[in-house]
């Protein structure tokens, strides 16, 4: 099997290793398994399209607007992974004290806090510590969701009382790991029930790895900044990313090419996919691609018109506005004829067996797909977060649901 990742906007620099390696890590734990993969070393590939677009000609000096911040990268990993659901939680409980942010957000939801750890977890260097901390935070997730029924139940600290017990960060860590040892042992007692796929169990029992306490160290020290700044600081950091939604797309649709030639993102990612391609062919293992926002226009672009040749086993986009482009237009491949009383949607790609394109209602970015395209199948994920469209991947809940869809196989 080989999974490619094609990246959305805002990417034009070097993407952090340590953001690509645990993105990778959650894929290899949920998704791969359920998608059939049989081995831990098969290939991820993440085609990094962002930096073939072209430079700004005044070096994007019409982004800098008397308070916004520039569009430069002069921000952390955490600023950029944590600081928006840092902002949620002290939205919410503006009193929050340092030391005890992610006990707040537990006691309103316990997920939220499981997901802000994974976000925080973002700049873990080695790759056992790395997987392990994946490992403990999917297993907190899948606790939540059996304990509560996917939230159904209820969440927080009137369904967990234990969370009203514990005052510090410091102690959740240790308390949640108390938790989840006691919650093995009632599955083992009720026949061996799990919530999980076996596959999910390859890393091993951990207790509570070592960068999961640095987190929450980074958690606190984004809260210091929010509370300095104002809670409304995250939506001046975010501007200037709004803007190269415009100067992304502009950008590659002026230089995708055509039949004769086509240009240097779809050359790129086009590799990708044969190189990718040819390694699930060898082993006998599909083939999968994951895109996200802008991602998956170019996946669709190429698939559709410059790259009909190339087989995909399962197609996964997230937040993406392949809906709206076909809507406009915008693809090369785009029928002006369609819709018609005589052709609804758009026909579905013949080279990909399963389409899941997967929508946050709260992220303006995201567009459904199935109501245009035929063979789309469009789930709904909620992902609590103040802004969404760049929190799907870093979501143990979000890798949790998509490995069960997954391995569910097509809806009748």
């Amino acid at each position: 099997m080989a999974l490619v990742h094609v990246h959305g906007i805002g990417n034009r620099g070097a993407e952090d290793e340590r953001r690509v390696a645990l993105r990778d890590s959650w894929f290899r734990l949920a998704l791969m398994p359920a998608a059939g993969c049989r081995s831990p070393e098969a290939p991820i590939l993440n085609p990094h399209w962002g930096a073939l677009l072209p430079s700004p000609a005044w070096n994007w000096a019409s982004l800098y607007v008397d308070g916004v911040e520039s569009l430069g990268d002069d921000g952390s990993v955490v600023d950029e992974s944590v600081a928006e659901m840092v902002d949620g939680v002290v939205a919410v409980t503006p009193d929050v004290a340092e030391g005890r942010l992610l006990v707040t957000a537990a006691r309103t939801s316990l997920l939220w806090a499981v997901e802000l750890l994974a976000a925080a977890s973002v700049e873990v260097r080695w790759a056992e510590e790395r997987d392990a901390t994946v490992a403990f935070c999917a297993r907190a997730v899948a606790y939540w969701a059996w304990k509560t029924d996917d939230g159904r139940r209820g969440d927080g600290v009137r369904f967990f009382g234990w969370l009203g017990e514990v005052e510090a960060d410091v102690d959740f860590l240790d308390r949640q790991d108390e938790e989840l040892h006691a919650w093995h042992n009632e599955v083992e007692d009720d026949g061996g029930r799990k919530d999980v796929p076996d596959e999910w169990e390859r890393f091993g029992a951990v207790s509570v790895p070592r960068p999961a306490r640095a987190a929450v160290r980074r958690i606190n020290a984004a809260l210091a900044k929010t509370v300095a700044g104002g809670v409304m600081a995250v939506s001046r950091r975010f501007t200037p990313k709004s803007a190269l939604l415009f100067a992304d797309v502009a950008g590659y649709l002026a230089a995708r090419g055509g039949v004769e030639r086509s240009g240097p993102v779809v050359d790129l990612v086009g590799k990708a996919l044969d190189d990718a391609a040819g390694a699930a062919q060898a082993s006998g293992d599909p083939l999968v691609v994951v895109a996200h926002s802008m991602g998956g226009n170019i996946v669709y672009d190429i698939l559709s018109f410059h790259r009909p040749d190339v087989r995909i086993d399962l197609l996964v986009t997230v937040g993406t506005q392949v809906g709206l482009f076909e809507e406009l237009k915008l693809f090369a491949a785009s029928d002006p004829a369609v819709p018609s009383p005589q052709v609804a949607k758009v026909p579905a790609l013949p080279n990909v067996t399963r389409w899941i394109n997967v929508v946050d209602v709260r992220d303006p970015l995201a567009f459904a797909a199935g109501s245009v395209f035929a063979g789309a199948e469009d789930l709904v994920f909620d992902s609590g977060a103040l802004l969404p469209h760049g929190a799907y991947l870093t979501s143990p809940d979000f890798h949790r649901r998509l490995a069960r869809r997954v391995a569910e196989g097509a809806r009748s």
